[in-house]
């Protein structure tokens, strides 16, 4: 199937869609919170893949699993798309330092992968196919509320060593968040990965080709 074929029959399943502003718990007004941009900026409607977990496992008559936030098929349809979102400007504005970072970065290692892995088992459920993404190009997208910027000055692959001493400004802490993200989702076996600004997950999106 294409990766629109695909969005297509989840959204038949579920029937509604929403934009990843409206899904990111740290933002959402449906979920208590503020528009960190005012409004809602994306225009790009998404699947809101709790809810077709949620539908999933109570026909199967089988306890909550794990998955991913959203999905969607790229506008080139070239692509298929499962969206995770985090928010780490949670965490460093309520008392965040160097220690939680790296303790909240720790259980997003072990999630993100089991959330993936269970997405695709539930998409196969739910289309009745198993073989819907053999031939079907897969990346799986990280989303986070704060700037997503490296330095340009040294290898990413240096950043992390240095920021132990570092950490304690706002920057720093930020680059940590960063860093230890971008590392989980470059570990994850076997998918193509990416790590976005959600205030740029259009333009990005658009550029998947």
């Amino acid at each position: 199937m294409t990766p629109r074929q695909i969005y297509d029959s989840l959204y038949q399943y579920i029937g509604k869609s929403d934009v990843i502003c409206d899904l990111h718990s740290a933002c959402s007004p449906v979920k208590g919170r503020k528009y960190m941009c005012v409004e809602s900026k994306s225009g790009t409607r998404v699947i809101d893949f709790d809810s077709v977990k949620t539908r999933a496992d109570i026909e199967s008559c089988i306890e909550s699993r794990k998955s991913v936030d959203a999905v969607v098929a790229s506008p080139s349809n070239s692509v298929f798309c499962f969206i995770e979102m985090k928010s780490w400007n949670l965490l460093l504005t309520h008392n965040g330092n160097e220690s939680g970072i790296r303790r909240q970065a720790r259980k997003y290692e072990s999630d993100l992968p089991e959330k993936l892995y269970r997405s695709i088992e539930i998409c196969k459920q739910v289309t009745h196919d198993n073989s819907i993404f053999d031939d079907c190009h897969i990346i799986y997208i990280l989303i986070t509320d704060i700037p997503v910027k490296f330095s340009k000055d040294s290898g990413i692959s240096s950043i992390e060593s240095n920021l132990a001493a570092l950490a304690g400004t706002s920057s720093n802490l930020n680059m940590l968040c960063n860093q230890l993200s971008k590392n989980i989702m470059d570990n994850i076996p076997k998918i193509e990965t990416r790590y976005w600004e959600c205030r740029n997950f259009d333009t990005e999106l658009s550029c998947l080709k």
